[in-house]
């Protein structure tokens, strides 16, 4: 259930943060557009490196209140986190990956979704790989995201493999069989499709 939020100070409330970096635009009466203004000046803070607007776009994200304009604003917070995916945390990571599972097991799957999926998306395989082995989709939607999530996953763990016996095979300086990763619980791409789908 979205706990509905429908001005700047009931976010900061459930936040339990102050958003008053973000809000030095001109003054607006109407409390949905200054709230998504404030969320715009978070986004590009993100861009910007700022890690304080990166942790307030995460508990947004993550704790998925109901706000005005609230898809869009997800989504950019979205787009805006891959863009600097190297500020986040392995918590953070968890969380939004925890949160991705969750919207792609919904009936029907949010528009927001999708920037969700292409985030997570440059985390590592191995990381997102584990983590939506249980997902259960019902939405065709849904289906097609997650099978893109897979694919892409064994996509890159694949190339990562072959760059590693690249390595021992040329004898390159500090390698060996040890510093190659896991694998066990890489499951053919399309076997893995067909058993995570109803």
């Amino acid at each position: 259930m979205m706990t509905p939020i429908a001005s700047l100070e009931a976010l900061e409330e459930f936040l339990g943060e102050k958003l008053d970096p973000y809000d030095a635009g001109p003054p607006i009466a109407h409390p949905g557009l200054r709230l998504s203004q404030v969320c715009r000046q978070v986004a590009l803070e993100i861009r910007n490196g700022n890690a304080t607007a990166v942790r307030v776009a995460v508990q947004i994200l993550t704790k998925d209140p109901g706000m005005p304009f609230g898809k869009l604003i997800k989504s950019g917070f979205a787009r805006a986190l891959k863009q600097r995916a190297e500020l986040l945390s392995e918590r953070q990571r968890r969380g939004l990956i925890a949160k991705t599972c969750e919207l792609l097991s919904l009936e029907f799957c949010p528009r927001e979704t999708e920037d969700y999926c292409k985030l997570i998306k440059k985390f590592d395989p191995g990381e997102l790989l584990a983590r939506i082995e249980d997902v259960r989709v019902t939405d065709a939607k849904s289906r097609m995201l997650l099978q893109s999530l897979i694919a892409d996953g064994a996509r890159r763990t694949a190339a990562s493999q072959q760059h590693y016996s690249q390595m021992i095979s040329k004898g390159t300086p500090g390698s060996s069989s040890a510093s190659l990763p896991e694998s066990g619980y890489f499951r053919c791409p399309s076997e893995y499709l067909v058993t995570k789908t109803l």
